[in-house]
């Protein structure tokens, strides 16, 4: 199925990730340090959510099911080569004097099962929570294919509430820290895989009521987006019980909202095939444009503007930098990661009928 609306939001989340970490270039103007942590954190969720509702929506269309194990290492095929590639990238740029991090977490995905979450590298939680949400989603829509629309909407809600009430636990008897006790950490973020799911299982069971609903959920999702900014920028994350437990499923849960109209939206092919390249590159970029920032520095590369003017060049030029980049790396080292990973898989996919693309 189409969905060149969705690719456009991916598109608006990877440029607010990049923004985001490239925001003290727009110190001149005196925007809070809330705003990039604002932006940051809503583009990695819309990427995390959107993430799991393609997956659900496909897995449950899918005939046969997929298999749990072959869908696993698929999942690990696609993701862990190109980060691995930039793991040690980021090795070699680390300065002698730091402190060595530990590799063999980072080689198994492993470094943000617990609080604090290491320092080095940090953009590497969100692959550990992408294959996170990939391998509970598989699992989770092969259970509720033998449910009925009813008995698996609850299970699905009762997942979501298991999650919240698990993260409420940890926050309440450690009081970790917003960031990286909370954000980063997979134990306490049990519930995010299933907002993608609960929009799929609508999506595949109920389409024509989520169409008829779409424009209300939509206003829905920007109250609540609008919501989510406020506590942001007014509230102190890092001391606010409620914050800590209730910000992420009303930020997550205002993008889960939002896709149904963001899918019914379609164009013409001369916006949405670039488009669709564009999207298919978030992953490299999100792997890249980091590696960028910590490059200049060691290169010994201006970090800071005085000037309005000079910021806003600056940071233009790294935006555009990083898309470059990002697409350069998917076309050449992604894509034939991808279309080996589809090689070795593609005599399982021949025995049922394969899911459109987007």
């Amino acid at each position: 199925m189409r969905m060149p609306g969705l690719d456009l939001l991916r598109i608006v989340a990877g440029l607010a990730l990049i923004v985001c970490h490239g925001g003290y270039w727009l110190a001149p103007f005196r925007f809070p340090d809330t705003l990039w942590m604002l932006l940051g954190h809503m583009g990695v969720e819309l990427f995390l959510v959107s993430s799991g509702f393609l997956l659900a929506e496909r897995a449950l269309r899918a005939t046969p099911p997929p298999a749990v194990a072959q869908t696993w290492l698929k999942t690990l095929l696609r993701l862990w080569p190109l980060y691995a590639v930039f793991l040690f990238c980021n090795l070699a740029l680390l300065p002698a004097d730091s402190g060595r991090p530990p590799l063999i977490a980072y080689l198994t995905l492993t470094q943000n099962l617990a609080w604090p979450h290491p320092r080095f590298f940090g953009e590497a939680w969100i692959v550990t929570a992408a294959a996170m949400v990939a391998l509970t989603v598989t699992i989770t829509c092969r259970m509720l294919r033998l449910l009925g629309f009813r008995t698996g909407l609850l299970v699905i809600l009762g997942l979501l509430l298991a999650g919240h009430a698990l993260r409420g636990l940890l926050v309440a008897l450690g009081d970790p820290p917003f960031d990286e006790g909370v954000r980063k950490i997979l134990i306490a973020r049990l519930d995010l895989p299933f907002y993608g799911v609960l929009v799929a299982w609508l999506w595949v069971h109920r389409y024509a009521a989520i169409m008829r609903w779409r424009g209300l959920l939509a206003v829905m999702s920007l109250c609540m987006l609008v919501a989510t900014a406020t506590v942001h920028l007014r509230v102190p994350l890092d001391t606010s019980l409620a914050a800590r437990i209730l910000l992420f499923p009303l930020g997550d849960l205002a993008w889960a909202a939002l896709l149904p109209w963001v899918c019914s939206i379609d164009m013409r092919d001369a916006i949405a095939k670039p488009a669709k390249v564009i999207a298919a590159s978030a992953y490299s970029g999100l792997l890249t444009h980091m590696t960028l920032l910590r490059l200049a520095d060691t290169r010994g590369l201006s970090m800071t503007a005085t000037e309005p003017a000079t910021g806003v060049l600056l940071l233009l030029s790294y935006v555009l930098l990083s898309v470059g980049v990002a697409l350069l790396v998917s076309l050449a080292l992604d894509r034939n990661a991808l279309d080996l990973v589809g090689r070795r898989f593609a005599p399982a996919a021949e025995h049922g009928v394969p899911v459109a693309e987007r």
